[in-house]
C-alpha cells in the first residue's frame, strides 16, 4: 500500500489504522482515544512503515506514540504542566528563562508528526495569534542575550526544529547564536531522527555542524526525543553516524511512558541501543501529566521500579540517564523510596534544576531548600501519585490544581484520584 508521505487528520487516521491491519474493535477504540486528546494525529510515512516492520510487541509500542492507547485515566492532568506560559518573557512569548544558565528560544508550533503524550500540546498554541518572522525572533533573542551574561547556552524548540525547516534557515539560526560572544552550546530538541532521519543527511548542514565543532568553546548538541529502541532503525543509525562525524553530541532524552517502554525489557534494550550507537543517555523523564492523555502515566514508585530493575541488568556505561519528574518549579531526579520501593512511605528527591527564586512561591521557599542538589524527603502513597503536584500537594506543600492554578494552603489526597 502507498502512503502519502504525511497523514493527518481523520482520513489519515483512517488510511494509517488500514495500513496496519487493525480490526474494526481496534479502530474504533482508538478513534475514541483520539477524539479525547487534545493533539491532532500526525503521522509520517517513514514512521508508519517503521511501525509495520515490528513484531510484537514493540509494533504495538510504538503504535502507542502516535495514538493515544485505549486506558484508563487515573486522575485528571492539567494544561502547561511545565510552567511554559508563566516563564516566558512578556511580549516575547516565544522567549523563556526559566534556568539562570539557559535561554530557550521556541522556534515554531510545528512538528512533522505528533507525540500525542506531548505536554505541549495546548500552550504553544497561542503563538499564531501574531506571526513574528525567524531573523525578527533572532534578533529579539540577541538583544536579551546583551542583557543577560549569565546565560552560556541557548536551547530551541518548538514544536520541533529540524521539522521541514529549510537548510539555511536553520543554519543561520544556530550560526548567528553561536557566534554570540559568552554562548558555548546551542542544543535543540528533536523527533526527527525517530520520525524523518533522512533530514539529518543534508551535506550542506552537515558541513555546517562540522566547522562549529571545530572551534574553541563552541559545540552544537542535539537532544534526541527517542522513546524506543524499534526508532533506531538502519536509517536512524546512519543520520546518527553522520551527525556525530560531524563533531555533534546526541543525547537520548526518553519519555517514559505506560505502553511505550513501561516494559523492563524494552527500557534494557532501549538503554543499551544508547550505548551501541554512542548516544549518551540523559534524561529519563516522567510523562508530565498533561490533560486528556493521563492513561499514559504512570504512578511515581512503579516508574522507578522499571528503571531500577532496568538497571539491575545494565552495565556502568548503559545506565547513566537520571530519572527526572519535571515541574513548574523545576527539574527533580528521583533518588529512590523509603524504607523500600516496594513499600514506599517516603520519597526521596533531589533538586537538579531549579527554577529561578523570582518563578519560586514564597511559600515554598520558607518550608523547604530549594537549592540545586539539596534533597527532599517527602510522605508518600503508593500507586496513586503520578506527578510532583500529587507529591507536594499530599505534603501540604504548594502546587498547582488541574486547571493550572497555585495553591498555597494545605490539602488532603483524597482529590487527586477523585
Amino acid at each position: 500500500m502507498t502512503l502519502l508521505r504525511i497523514l493527518t487528520g481523520e482520513v489519515g487516521f483512517e488510511r494509517f489504522a488500514d495500513f496496519l491491519g487493525m480490526s474494526v474493535k481496534e479502530k474504533e477504540a482508538r478513534r475514541i482515544a483520539l477524539s479525547e486528546s487534545y493533539m491532532p494525529f500526525k503521522v509520517t510515512e517513514y514512521y508508519a512503515n517503521l511501525i509495520r516492520a515490528q513484531d510484537e510487541p514493540y509494533r504495538t509500542q510504538l503504535t502507542n506514540i502516535v495514538l493515544p492507547p485505549v486506558g484508563k485515566k487515573p486522575f485528571k492532568g492539567r494544561f502547561d504542566p511545565y510552567g511554559n506560559k508563566t516563564y516566558r518573557q512578556d511580549e516575547k512569548a516565544f522567549l523563556q528563562h526559566k534556568y539562570e544558565k539557559t535561554l530557550l528560544l521556541h522556534i515554531d508550533d510545528f512538528c512533522i508528526a505528533n507525540c500525542q503524550f506531548c505536554y505541549k500540546v495546548r500552550e504553544i498554541r497561542h503563538e499564531d495569534k501574531k506571526q513574528i518572522t525567524l531573523d525578527k525572533k533572532i534578533d529579539i533573542a540577541l538583544d536579551y542575550l546583551s542583557k543577560h551574561s549569565e546565560i552560556d547556552n541557548v536551547l530551541f524548540t518548538g514544536g520541533d526544529p529540524a521539522s521541514f525547516r529549510k537548510t539555511d534557515d536553520l543554519i543561520n539560526l544556530i550560526d548567528r547564536l553561536i557566534d554570540y560572544n559568552g554562548i558555548r552550546v546551542v542544543r535543540f530538541a528533536t523527533k526527527g531522527l525517530a520520525y524523518d532521519p533522512e533530514r539529518f543527511m543534508d551535506k550542506a548542514l552537515l558541513d555546517f555542524f562540522s566547522d562549529i565543532n571545530s572551534k574553541q568553546n563552541k559545540q552544537v548538541s542535539i537532544i534526541a526525543q527517542i522513546n524506543h529502541p524499534a526508532e533506531i532503525s538502519e536509517t536512524s543509525r546512519e543520520a546518527i553516524r553522520g551527525l556525530q562525524n560531524a563533531g555533534i553530541q546526541i543525547r537520548g532524552q526518553p519519555a517514559i511512558i505506560r505502553g511505550v517502554n513501561d516494559s523492563v525489557n524494552t527500557l534494557i534494550d532501549l538503554q543499551r541501543s544508547f550505548l551501541d550507537n554512542k548516544i549518551i543517555s540523559y534524561y529519563l523523564t516522567i510523562f508530565m501529566p498533561v490533560r486528556g492523555v493521563e492513561q499514559y502515566a504512570l504512578p511515581l514508585d512503579e516508574a522507578f521500579r522499571n528503571i531500577a530493575e532496568s538497571k539491575r541488568h545494565l552495565s556502568g556505561l548503559e545506565k547513566k540517564g537520571i530519572l527526572l519528574t519535571s515541574h513548574d518549579f523545576g527539574k527533580f531526579e528521583i533518588c529512590g523510596f523509603y524504607p523500600t520501593p516496594e513499600n514506599p512511605e517516603k520519597i526521596v528527591l533531589k533538586w537538579h534544576q531549579a527554577a529561578m527564586s523570582k518563578y519560586l512561591p514564597d511559600s515554598l521557599k520558607e518550608r523547604v531548600s530549594t537549592r540545586p542538589e539539596d534533597v527532599l524527603i517527602l510522605n508518600y502513597k503508593r500507586g496513586i501519585m503520578y506527578c510532583i503536584d500529587h507529591v507536594f500537594r499530599e505534603n501540604g506543600l504548594p502546587h498547582f490544581n488541574t486547571e493550572g492554578e497555585l495553591v498555597e494552603e494545605a490539602e488532603t489526597l483524597a482529590s487527586i484520584t477523585g
